[in-house]
Protein backbone atom coordinates (compact mmCIF):
# COMPACT_ATOMS: atom_id res chain seq x y z
CA UNK A 1 0.00 0.00 0.00
CA UNK A 2 2.62 2.34 1.11
CA UNK A 3 4.62 2.10 -2.36
CA UNK A 4 2.11 1.87 -4.33
CA UNK A 5 1.11 5.74 -2.74
CA UNK A 6 4.61 6.53 -3.11
CA UNK A 7 4.72 5.89 -6.72
CA UNK A 8 1.48 8.00 -7.14
CA UNK A 9 3.54 10.57 -5.46
CA UNK A 10 6.09 10.45 -7.82
CA UNK A 11 3.95 10.18 -10.91
CA UNK A 12 1.55 13.31 -9.79
CA UNK A 13 5.20 15.46 -9.01
CA UNK A 14 6.64 14.42 -12.15
CA UNK A 15 2.97 15.69 -13.87
CA UNK A 16 3.05 18.84 -11.82
CA UNK A 17 6.61 19.55 -13.01
CA UNK A 18 5.84 18.94 -16.97
CA UNK A 19 2.46 20.98 -16.57
CA UNK A 20 4.73 23.96 -14.84
CA UNK A 21 7.11 23.70 -17.63
CA UNK A 22 4.62 23.67 -20.76
CA UNK A 23 3.36 26.79 -19.17
CA UNK A 24 6.34 28.96 -18.67
CA UNK A 25 8.43 27.85 -21.94
CA UNK A 26 8.98 25.15 -24.75
CA UNK A 27 11.81 23.21 -25.37
CA UNK A 28 13.64 20.12 -26.76
CA UNK A 29 16.17 17.94 -26.28
CA UNK A 30 17.92 15.63 -29.38
CA UNK A 31 20.89 13.78 -30.36
CA UNK A 32 22.17 13.59 -33.59
CA UNK A 33 22.00 9.94 -33.19
CA UNK A 34 21.08 7.40 -30.61
CA UNK A 35 23.49 4.84 -31.74
CA UNK A 36 26.92 5.22 -31.35
CA UNK A 37 30.60 3.41 -30.19
CA UNK A 38 32.42 3.86 -27.61
CA UNK A 39 34.57 7.20 -28.16
CA UNK A 40 32.67 8.27 -31.33
CA UNK A 41 30.89 12.17 -31.17
CA UNK A 42 27.63 12.61 -30.97
CA UNK A 43 26.62 15.89 -30.66
CA UNK A 44 23.24 16.99 -28.09
CA UNK A 45 21.13 20.30 -28.80
CA UNK A 46 18.64 21.61 -26.49
CA UNK A 47 16.54 24.12 -27.64
CA UNK A 48 14.00 26.34 -25.69
CA UNK A 49 11.77 29.48 -25.98
CA UNK A 50 9.93 31.49 -23.23
CA UNK A 51 6.11 31.03 -23.35
CA UNK A 52 4.86 32.90 -20.75
CA UNK A 53 5.62 36.42 -21.66
CA UNK A 54 4.99 37.99 -18.00
CA UNK A 55 8.17 38.28 -16.46
CA UNK A 56 12.04 38.21 -17.85
CA UNK A 57 13.44 34.73 -17.95
CA UNK A 58 16.31 32.81 -18.06
CA UNK A 59 17.62 29.44 -18.54
CA UNK A 60 20.23 27.29 -17.19
CA UNK A 61 20.78 23.68 -18.08
CA UNK A 62 23.44 21.72 -16.69
CA UNK A 63 24.43 18.42 -17.72
CA UNK A 64 25.31 15.79 -15.14
CA UNK A 65 28.56 14.04 -14.97
CA UNK A 66 29.19 10.47 -15.19
CA UNK A 67 31.99 7.81 -15.47
CA UNK A 68 29.77 6.28 -18.61
CA UNK A 69 30.10 9.44 -20.79
CA UNK A 70 32.10 12.35 -21.49
CA UNK A 71 30.41 15.65 -21.98
CA UNK A 72 31.61 19.32 -23.26
CA UNK A 73 29.59 22.42 -24.09
CA UNK A 74 30.55 23.13 -27.88
CA UNK A 75 28.34 26.76 -28.43
CA UNK A 76 25.94 28.70 -26.65
CA UNK A 77 23.21 30.85 -28.61
CA UNK A 78 21.25 33.23 -26.18
CA UNK A 79 18.84 35.38 -28.34
CA UNK A 80 17.36 37.46 -25.98
CA UNK A 81 16.81 40.85 -28.08
CA UNK A 82 13.42 40.96 -27.75
CA UNK A 83 11.84 41.17 -23.88
CA UNK A 84 10.05 38.67 -22.46
CA UNK A 85 11.08 35.94 -25.23
CA UNK A 86 13.52 34.67 -24.04
CA UNK A 87 15.32 31.99 -26.74
CA UNK A 88 18.35 29.64 -25.83
CA UNK A 89 20.31 26.75 -28.04
CA UNK A 90 23.06 24.83 -26.37
CA UNK A 91 25.04 22.66 -28.07
CA UNK A 92 27.28 19.50 -26.25
CA UNK A 93 29.53 17.18 -27.55
CA UNK A 94 29.33 13.78 -25.92
CA UNK A 95 31.61 10.59 -25.87
CA UNK A 96 30.47 7.65 -24.78
CA UNK A 97 33.20 5.54 -22.20
CA UNK A 98 31.43 2.59 -21.53
CA UNK A 99 29.69 -0.40 -23.77
CA UNK A 100 25.90 -0.25 -22.04
CA UNK A 101 22.70 1.58 -23.13
CA UNK A 102 23.66 4.95 -21.31
CA UNK A 103 21.30 7.73 -19.95
CA UNK A 104 22.61 11.42 -20.22
CA UNK A 105 20.77 13.76 -17.53
CA UNK A 106 20.56 16.92 -17.16
CA UNK A 107 19.54 19.99 -14.11
CA UNK A 108 17.24 22.40 -15.91
CA UNK A 109 16.05 25.07 -13.95
CA UNK A 110 13.84 28.33 -15.28
CA UNK A 111 14.19 31.18 -13.70
CA UNK A 112 11.63 34.36 -13.77
CA UNK A 113 12.29 37.85 -12.48
CA UNK A 114 9.81 40.49 -12.82
CA UNK A 115 10.55 44.33 -14.68
CA UNK A 116 10.86 45.79 -11.31
CA UNK A 117 13.36 43.34 -9.51
CA UNK A 118 15.30 43.87 -12.80
CA UNK A 119 15.22 47.15 -12.72
CA UNK A 120 16.23 47.37 -9.10
CA UNK A 121 19.11 45.35 -9.60
CA UNK A 122 20.80 47.39 -11.99
CA UNK A 123 20.08 50.77 -9.36
CA UNK A 124 21.61 48.06 -6.34
CA UNK A 125 24.71 47.62 -8.74
CA UNK A 126 25.88 50.66 -8.61
CA UNK A 127 25.87 51.09 -4.61
CA UNK A 128 27.57 47.72 -4.24
CA UNK A 129 25.87 44.95 -6.62
CA UNK A 130 22.69 43.07 -5.33
CA UNK A 131 21.84 39.86 -7.51
CA UNK A 132 18.73 40.11 -9.10
CA UNK A 133 15.65 38.49 -7.07
CA UNK A 134 14.41 34.92 -9.06
CA UNK A 135 12.43 32.71 -8.57
CA UNK A 136 13.41 29.14 -9.50
CA UNK A 137 11.44 26.25 -11.35
CA UNK A 138 13.21 23.37 -11.31
CA UNK A 139 12.33 21.26 -14.42
CA UNK A 140 12.21 17.43 -14.47
CA UNK A 141 13.90 16.71 -18.34
CA UNK A 142 13.92 12.61 -19.43
CA UNK A 143 17.31 11.33 -19.52
CA UNK A 144 18.58 11.15 -23.60
CA UNK A 145 19.04 6.91 -23.79
CA UNK A 146 22.26 6.32 -26.04
CA UNK A 147 23.27 2.45 -27.14
CA UNK A 148 26.90 2.30 -27.30
CA UNK A 149 28.64 -0.56 -28.86
CA UNK A 150 32.14 -1.90 -28.86
CA UNK A 151 34.39 0.12 -30.98
CA UNK A 152 37.59 -2.21 -32.87
CA UNK A 153 39.91 -3.19 -30.37
CA UNK A 154 43.77 -2.78 -30.19
CA UNK A 155 43.68 0.82 -31.57
CA UNK A 156 45.57 3.96 -30.58
CA UNK A 157 43.43 6.94 -31.95
CA UNK A 158 40.32 7.15 -32.56
CA UNK A 159 39.18 9.91 -35.32
CA UNK A 160 41.45 11.26 -38.57
CA UNK A 161 44.75 11.82 -37.98
CA UNK A 162 48.23 12.04 -39.65
CA UNK A 163 51.50 11.71 -37.99
CA UNK A 164 54.75 13.32 -39.50
CA UNK A 165 58.35 12.74 -38.43
CA UNK A 166 61.21 15.71 -38.22
CA UNK A 167 65.12 14.62 -37.88
CA UNK A 168 68.13 17.24 -37.69
CA UNK A 169 70.97 14.88 -38.09
CA UNK A 170 71.96 11.31 -39.10
CA UNK A 171 75.59 11.63 -37.38
CA UNK A 172 76.35 12.78 -33.94
CA UNK A 173 79.40 13.05 -31.85
CA UNK A 174 79.35 10.58 -28.43
CA UNK A 175 76.92 12.19 -26.05
CA UNK A 176 75.87 14.38 -28.58
CA UNK A 177 71.95 14.63 -29.26
CA UNK A 178 70.15 13.98 -32.38
CA UNK A 179 65.81 15.95 -31.83
CA UNK A 180 63.39 14.07 -33.53
CA UNK A 181 59.83 16.02 -33.44
CA UNK A 182 56.98 13.55 -34.53
CA UNK A 183 53.61 15.45 -35.26
CA UNK A 184 49.85 14.31 -34.52
CA UNK A 185 47.18 16.43 -35.95
CA UNK A 186 43.31 15.82 -36.70
CA UNK A 187 40.38 15.75 -34.90
CA UNK A 188 38.65 13.14 -32.38
CA UNK A 189 39.14 11.99 -29.41
CA UNK A 190 42.65 12.67 -27.69
CA UNK A 191 41.63 12.15 -24.24
CA UNK A 192 44.62 9.36 -24.33
CA UNK A 193 47.76 9.74 -24.60
CA UNK A 194 49.95 7.54 -26.82
CA UNK A 195 53.57 6.91 -26.74
CA UNK A 196 55.55 6.72 -29.51
CA UNK A 197 59.54 5.62 -28.50
CA UNK A 198 60.90 3.19 -26.66
CA UNK A 199 64.35 2.70 -27.07
CA UNK A 200 66.99 0.52 -25.59
CA UNK A 201 69.28 0.95 -22.69
CA UNK A 202 71.79 2.30 -24.10
CA UNK A 203 70.71 5.23 -25.41
CA UNK A 204 69.90 8.17 -23.19
CA UNK A 205 66.35 9.35 -24.09
CA UNK A 206 64.73 13.17 -22.86
CA UNK A 207 60.34 13.49 -24.66
CA UNK A 208 58.19 16.08 -24.17
CA UNK A 209 54.57 16.33 -25.12
CA UNK A 210 52.68 19.38 -25.52
CA UNK A 211 49.57 21.01 -27.84
CA UNK A 212 50.03 23.38 -30.15
CA UNK A 213 46.45 24.25 -29.44
CA UNK A 214 42.98 21.64 -28.83
CA UNK A 215 39.51 23.11 -29.50
CA UNK A 216 36.31 21.61 -29.86
CA UNK A 217 34.64 21.13 -33.17
CA UNK A 218 31.64 18.57 -34.03
CA UNK A 219 34.07 16.00 -34.81
CA UNK A 220 35.94 15.85 -31.61
CA UNK A 221 38.97 17.90 -30.38
CA UNK A 222 40.75 19.19 -33.16
CA UNK A 223 44.71 19.10 -32.27
CA UNK A 224 48.09 19.51 -33.13
CA UNK A 225 50.28 17.51 -30.63
CA UNK A 226 54.61 17.63 -31.02
CA UNK A 227 56.03 14.35 -29.38
CA UNK A 228 60.08 15.88 -29.09
CA UNK A 229 62.67 13.09 -28.34
CA UNK A 230 66.38 13.82 -27.35
CA UNK A 231 68.59 11.04 -28.05
CA UNK A 232 72.58 10.17 -27.48
CA UNK A 233 74.39 7.44 -27.03
CA UNK A 234 78.51 6.43 -27.21
CA UNK A 235 77.59 3.39 -30.17
CA UNK A 236 75.36 3.64 -33.29
CA UNK A 237 72.01 3.20 -32.86
CA UNK A 238 68.40 3.15 -34.89
CA UNK A 239 65.42 4.75 -34.04
CA UNK A 240 62.47 2.31 -34.93
CA UNK A 241 59.31 3.18 -37.38
CA UNK A 242 56.54 3.93 -35.64
CA UNK A 243 53.11 1.71 -36.61
CA UNK A 244 49.93 3.20 -34.75
CA UNK A 245 46.33 1.76 -35.52
CA UNK A 246 44.01 4.47 -35.75
CA UNK A 247 40.08 3.95 -36.63
CA UNK A 248 38.13 6.57 -38.40
CA UNK A 249 34.13 7.03 -37.11
CA UNK A 250 33.36 9.33 -40.40
CA UNK A 251 35.08 6.93 -43.05
CA UNK A 252 34.18 3.81 -40.92
CA UNK A 253 37.19 1.73 -41.43
CA UNK A 254 40.62 0.90 -39.83
CA UNK A 255 43.69 2.92 -41.22
CA UNK A 256 47.68 3.43 -40.11
CA UNK A 257 49.50 6.10 -39.05
CA UNK A 258 53.50 5.10 -39.84
CA UNK A 259 56.62 6.89 -39.18
CA UNK A 260 60.03 5.36 -41.07
CA UNK A 261 62.69 4.32 -38.79
CA UNK A 262 66.35 6.66 -38.73
CA UNK A 263 69.69 4.81 -38.52
CA UNK A 264 71.73 7.20 -36.33
CA UNK A 265 76.18 7.05 -36.85
CA UNK A 266 77.92 7.92 -33.49
CA UNK A 267 81.16 9.22 -34.38
CA UNK A 268 84.33 7.45 -32.93
CA UNK A 269 86.74 9.48 -31.01
CA UNK A 270 90.48 9.43 -31.82
CA UNK A 271 92.24 8.62 -28.28
CA UNK A 272 95.14 11.44 -29.30
CA UNK A 273 92.47 14.08 -28.78
CA UNK A 274 91.75 13.23 -25.23
CA UNK A 275 94.99 13.67 -24.32
CA UNK A 276 97.17 17.24 -22.81
CA UNK A 277 100.15 18.20 -24.44
CA UNK A 278 100.68 20.64 -21.63
CA UNK A 279 101.81 19.91 -17.85
CA UNK A 280 100.22 22.70 -15.86
CA UNK A 281 101.85 22.42 -12.74
CA UNK A 282 99.25 22.32 -9.60
CA UNK A 283 100.29 26.08 -8.38
CA UNK A 284 99.79 27.50 -11.46
CA UNK A 285 96.31 26.54 -12.19
CA UNK A 286 95.18 27.53 -8.85
CA UNK A 287 97.25 30.38 -7.69
CA UNK A 288 97.69 32.38 -10.56
CA UNK A 289 97.86 36.54 -10.12
CA UNK A 290 94.57 36.33 -11.96
CA UNK A 291 93.14 34.78 -9.24
CA UNK A 292 94.59 35.98 -6.47
CA UNK A 293 93.17 39.34 -7.90
CA UNK A 294 90.04 38.03 -7.85
CA UNK A 295 90.01 36.93 -4.50
CA UNK A 296 91.36 40.00 -3.74
CA UNK A 297 88.53 42.51 -5.21
CA UNK A 298 86.12 39.87 -3.37
CA UNK A 299 87.44 40.13 -0.13
CA UNK A 300 87.36 44.25 -0.04
CA UNK A 301 83.51 44.12 -1.26
CA UNK A 302 82.60 42.19 1.42
CA UNK A 303 84.14 44.02 3.99
CA UNK A 304 82.97 47.31 2.60
CA UNK A 305 79.60 45.80 2.56
CA UNK A 306 80.25 44.87 5.99
CA UNK A 307 81.33 48.15 7.17
CA UNK A 308 78.41 50.00 5.45
CA UNK A 309 75.82 48.02 7.94
CA UNK A 310 77.41 48.83 10.64
CA UNK A 311 77.76 52.77 10.11
CA UNK A 312 74.38 52.59 8.92
CA UNK A 313 73.09 51.02 11.89
CA UNK A 314 74.69 53.65 14.30
CA UNK A 315 73.32 56.22 12.17
CA UNK A 316 70.19 54.90 12.56
CA UNK A 317 70.33 54.77 16.55
CA UNK A 318 71.42 58.36 16.52
CA UNK A 319 68.76 59.72 14.55
CA UNK A 320 66.37 58.12 16.67
CA UNK A 321 67.58 59.62 19.90
CA UNK A 322 67.27 63.39 18.07
CA UNK A 323 63.80 62.39 17.36
CA UNK A 324 63.26 61.23 20.93
CA UNK A 325 61.20 58.58 19.53
CA UNK A 326 58.26 60.66 19.17
CA UNK A 327 56.36 57.99 16.74
CA UNK A 328 56.62 55.18 19.35
CA UNK A 329 55.55 57.89 22.28
CA UNK A 330 52.26 58.89 19.81
CA UNK A 331 51.43 55.26 19.07
CA UNK A 332 47.99 54.71 20.42
CA UNK A 333 47.30 50.88 20.30
CA UNK A 334 49.29 47.91 19.55
CA UNK A 335 48.07 47.46 15.95
CA UNK A 336 49.44 51.33 14.96
CA UNK A 337 53.02 50.33 16.73
CA UNK A 338 53.65 46.69 15.05
CA UNK A 339 53.68 49.34 12.05
CA UNK A 340 55.73 51.62 13.19
CA UNK A 341 58.27 49.34 14.55
CA UNK A 342 58.16 47.11 10.70
CA UNK A 343 58.48 50.21 9.16
CA UNK A 344 61.18 52.30 11.07
CA UNK A 345 62.87 49.80 13.61
CA UNK A 346 63.61 46.71 11.58
CA UNK A 347 65.69 45.02 13.91
CA UNK A 348 66.14 41.71 16.02
CA UNK A 349 64.88 43.50 19.10
CA UNK A 350 61.64 44.94 16.84
CA UNK A 351 60.87 41.02 15.52
CA UNK A 352 60.54 40.36 20.16
CA UNK A 353 58.70 43.38 20.73
CA UNK A 354 56.00 42.93 17.84
CA UNK A 355 55.07 39.34 18.49
CA UNK A 356 54.48 40.68 22.54
CA UNK A 357 52.48 43.51 20.48
CA UNK A 358 50.10 40.56 18.96
CA UNK A 359 49.44 38.42 21.76
CA UNK A 360 48.41 41.98 23.41
CA UNK A 361 46.46 43.22 20.21
CA UNK A 362 44.66 39.13 19.92
CA UNK A 363 44.10 39.29 23.75
CA UNK A 364 46.21 36.55 24.12
CA UNK A 365 48.69 38.12 27.00
CA UNK A 366 47.28 40.41 30.32
CA UNK A 367 50.46 42.34 29.35
CA UNK A 368 49.81 46.38 30.00
CA UNK A 369 50.33 48.02 26.60
CA UNK A 370 51.73 51.47 27.89
CA UNK A 371 54.09 48.82 30.50
CA UNK A 372 55.39 47.58 27.24
CA UNK A 373 55.65 50.84 25.30
CA UNK A 374 58.00 51.91 28.29
CA UNK A 375 60.02 48.83 28.33
CA UNK A 376 60.49 49.41 24.05
CA UNK A 377 61.65 53.23 24.54
CA UNK A 378 64.29 51.54 26.96
CA UNK A 379 65.72 49.62 24.51
CA UNK A 380 65.57 51.94 21.61
CA UNK A 381 67.27 54.59 23.96
CA UNK A 382 70.49 52.80 24.30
Amino acid sequence: MKKNLGKIGLMLFLIQTLLLADQLATYTLSANKYEAMVKEPIIITFEVQQKDTTDNMFFLMVPLNSPDYEIKLLKSINDDTKEHHAKVSITYLLFPLKEKKIGIKFNFTIQTASDQALAQSYVDDHDGGKAIQKVNHSIELKPLTIDVRKSPSNIDLYGDFTLQAQIDRHSVAPYEDVNILYTLQGEGYTNQRVSLLNMRPSVTLFKDIHNEYTTLTKNGYKTKRIYTYALSSTENFEVPALHLQAYSFTKQKIYNLDAPSFKIHVKAIDPKTLLDKKDAPFTARFFSAERLKIYFIYTMIFIFGFLSAKLLNMNFKQSRKKDSFTDIKESKNPQQLILILLNHYNTKDSIIFIEELEKIAYKQSSQNFSELKKEILKVFSK
